[in-house]
């Protein structure tokens, strides 16, 4: 004789049928551990790739950051040499050429790594890279020794080369003749900043004319 069940409907049913209904109810409610292995390896992708994407973002966004500092910075040295370049005169004596001596080439055409100009005050000024800051020092008129050299301290940026290209290499100017040029300077500086982990760094170059007469000797 067959086995019925009654089920709280109070409708009888044999008994491997509510049985095998029971099992596929509780079936439902759960994961089996394939399904589960499964999810958490998607979810492990995704973070992973999710995670390295934020890694380039910042990464690039610290690159960014780093060629701003630079671009500001290299804007305020390029334009304070430019300016004291314009207003002064290549003090080609501090290189060695002699007043009244005979007109030869005293500046190395390979670049030199000292700017010595003489304003229109007569009060001479150095510009040199120490460290990594650029350095200024000063003598007035009529004095015979430079002061110490004073930098223009940059806490984000660092100077890692300058050079100046002087033209012409020797004294232009002479009183029975007009010059043929007047004397202009290159300068080529190469910055670097660093923000967090990444490092940016480029070479700026520029040509300034010098606007002041020469000296008549």
């Amino acid at each position: 004789m067959l086995k019925t069940i009654k089920n709280k409907n109070n409708i009888s049913l044999p008994a491997g049928v509510l049985k095998g209904l029971w099992r596929a109810k509780v079936g439902r409610f759960g994961f089996t551990l394939m399904e589960v292995m499964v999810a958490m390896s998607i979810f492990v992708i995704v973070a992973l790739a999710s995670l390295t994407i934020y890694a380039a973002i910042l990464r690039a966004s610290q690159r960014t950051t780093a060629y701003t500092r630079i671009q500001q910075e290299a804007q305020l040295i390029m334009e304070v040499l430019a300016k004291k370049i314009r207003t002064s005169r290549v003090n080609y004596e501090y290189y060695g050429h002699v007043p009244g001596g005979p007109v030869t080439p005293v500046i190395d055409e390979n670049g030199v790594a000292t700017l010595a100009l003489t304003d229109l005050s007569n009060n001479n000024y150095l510009f040199s890279v120490a460290g990594d800051s650029l350095t200024i020092q000063t003598k007035a008129a009529g004095e015979n020794i430079y002061g110490t050299a004073i930098p223009l301290p940059s806490e984000l940026v660092k100077i890692n080369s300058l050079v100046f290209f002087i033209q012409p290499l020797a004294f232009p100017f002479d009183i029975n003749l007009a010059p043929a040029t007047q004397p202009r300077v290159t300068m080529v500086i190469t910055f670097s900043a660093t923000k967090g982990t990444q490092s940016a760094s480029f070479t700026v170059q520029q040509t300034v004319p010098q606007r002041s007469g020469g000296i008549v000797e």
